[in-house]
């Protein structure tokens, strides 16, 4: 189904000349039918970031592994002038070029006459051409070459472009003819699938990559090669690679630096309201309260009724990655629009929170939950950027969130573990971290956690209360310093409660909130001397005993589930108590 579905993309979508691809030229070999002497143009300037980089076009391209195999029109140096450098043996650079000359040689003799740029191009070689050019200093064999006669790229010649659809079809045909399995014609079958993608396209390929190979005997059925058991004809192996690199190269992809997969997505049929701007890469935030304002009044999940499971209007994505020259497929979602859009109603739902600086519970987007599972930098006060190696980011997570927020599927435990492990490590809850910890709540993979977006005052959690009742101890002990807590002129802290305690109290509380009790009388007794503290003393310290009944024992070792209930006590209760200090100042 997948390639079925890249292939209706192909046909509706592209516009590309069979069997092309795009690549990056460094030189451009001008060559005149009117006796102008050829020349090689540099073709590398800045782009837009500054960078120097050669010129990109659409051009004759078929897969080659080790063997000789060269490309018409445009190759690499090594094939268009025969000149090699330290990397390359001499032998083989001497054939890649003989087989390019051979093969211009073909298309001149297929033409007879009828296209003089195939003519100039072949005279350019039987007279020597490659020798008379003056060799840059700077070139390297596998550069990019395009061939222009009069100015005009010998590629987008209609001679070139048939008779290099004919060659592909005698270098890579079976020799026989069969049912395609992709489109269910009768047509000529390939050996191999001529084409792949861009290694810049597919994270973690180290070559350009196939998405259908068999070029290993221990790949294939029955210890064979080819593709004789996986029957796929010209057209559609031509249409699923250019499908697919259109897609890549769209604006509908999401991955990010140092993740090991690249989702990429599209629509059949008519698109739902708001649906582009809900993708998590690129969430608006008004669409997404439009959307959760439509999973509670219930007409979402309406219309998703109403949806039969075979619909025209449906949601297409593929998740890949690379291995080697092989694309790995780690996702494929072919569902109806309305679920989709259900699907992400409740992922915006399931992981939405109280911050320290909203009044509304806030919802993230991909980016921002994914940089989040990356390490704290306390010296530039931000998360450790996304290409960033000592980050120290799981490679997966964004597959598993994109997974989770499309597939409604529940959130492995290695996230949940990796979130607490950096929030003890760093120090740091914010709102993107407990956004993660209550996704991974309530998408658990055995049962569904109950958890609020802001403060639950009613819990009688152990692990939930033991949060709150830390987050008290540290506002106790902040209203004793007037609110310093770090080195000033008066009241000053070297290391805070929550700096000595808290890594440890996630995992176990116990030892945490009996270091709070010993000191709180200290804490209370300091308040209680400044004019008017004892009204504040009488206050915090009837806060604390309300959250102290709600429990009769203070938690000891906690599960990962628990230690998240621990977390979100702890960031609720600062929130409300933040809310509250808001409310109470715009009131004065």
């Amino acid at each position: 189904m997948l390639l079925q579905r890249l292939v209706e993309y192909a046909r509706t979508h592209c516009v590309s000349k069979p069997f092309h691809k795009e690549r990056e030229f460094t030189w451009r070999l001008e060559l005149s039918s009117n006796g102008r002497e050829p020349d090689l143009v540099d073709l590398r300037e800045p782009n837009d970031r500054g960078k120097i980089s050669g010129q990109r076009w659409l051009t004759p391209s078929v897969t080659r592994t080790v063997g000789v195999a060269p490309q018409l029109g445009a190759d690499d140096v090594q094939y268009v002038l025969g000149w090699g450098d330290e990397t390359t043996k001499p032998e083989r650079v001497d054939k890649c070029h003989a087989e390019f000359v051979a093969l211009i040689d073909r298309w001149a003799q297929s033409v007879s006459g009828h296209d003089s740029a195939a003519g100039v191009v072949q005279d350019f070689y039987a007279a020597g051409g490659p020798q008379t050019l003056r060799r840059p200093l700077d070139f390297t064999a596998k550069q990019g070459v395009l061939i222009a006669v009069d100015g005009k790229p010998v590629i987008e010649h209609e001679s070139l472009i048939r008779f290099w659809t004919d060659e592909v079809a005698r270098r890579k045909g079976g020799g026989t003819t069969g049912i395609c399995l992709v489109c269910g014609q009768d047509a000529v079958l390939v050996d191999t699938v001529p084409g792949n993608i861009s290694k810049r396209l597919v994270p973690g390929a180290a070559n350009n990559a196939a998405l259908v190979s068999v070029n290993e005997r221990v790949f294939g059925y029955g210890l064979s090669t080819g593709l004789a058991n996986t029957p796929i004809c010209f057209s559609c192996g031509d249409a699923m690679n250019t499908a697919l690199t259109d897609l890549l190269s769209g604006p509908h992809v999401m991955g990010l630096q140092q993740q090991d997969s690249a989702m990429t997505w599209w629509a059949l049929g008519a698109s739902a309201d708001d649906f582009f701007l809900v993708m998590p890469d690129q969430a608006d935030p008004d669409a997404v309260a439009r959307l959760l304002s439509r999973l509670r009044n219930g007409t979402l999940a309406e219309a998703s009724r109403m949806v039969p499971a075979v619909s025209g209007d449906r949601f297409c994505s593929v998740t890949l990655g690379g291995n080697s020259s092989r694309i790995m497929i780690r996702d494929w979602v072919d569902m109806p629009l309305q679920h989709v859009m259900g699907n992400l109603a409740r992922w915006y739902d399931d992981h939405r929170v109280h911050t320290l600086w909203d009044d509304e519970p806030v919802s993230y987007s991909l980016r921002a939950l994914v940089l989040a599972t990356g390490r704290w930098d306390a010296g530039r006060n931000r998360y450790s950027d996304l290409g960033s190696t000592s980050a120290r980011r799981p490679e997966h997570i964004a597959r598993d969130l994109i997974r989770t927020s499309v597939r409604k599927a529940p959130l492995p435990p290695s996230v949940l573990q990796h979130v607490l492990h950096r929030i003890s490590n760093d120090g740091r809850i914010d709102g993107p971290r407990a956004a993660l910890l209550r996704l991974a709540l309530r998408r658990h993979p055995t049962k569904e956690i109950p958890m609020p977006a802001g403060l639950d005052e009613i819990s009688d959690d152990p692990a939930y209360v033991a949060g709150r009742v830390f987050a008290q101890y540290e506002k106790i002990q902040y209203a004793a310093n007037n609110g310093k807590t770090k080195d000033g002129d008066t009241h000053t802290i070297n290391a805070t409660f929550t700096d000595r305690h808290f890594a440890g109290a996630i995992s176990n509380p116990h030892p945490a909130l009996m270091a709070g009790s010993k000191l709180l009388n200290a804490w209370l007794a300091k308040i209680r001397r400044r004019p008017s503290g004892g009204g504040l003393a009488h206050v915090l310290a009837g806060e604390l005993d309300q959250l102290l009944h709600k429990t009769q024992v203070i938690p000891n070792r906690l599960r990962p589930d628990e230690q998240a209930r621990f977390v979100l006590g702890y960031h609720h209760q600062r929130a409300h108590d933040t809310a509250q200090r808001r409310a109470h100042q715009a009131d004065k």
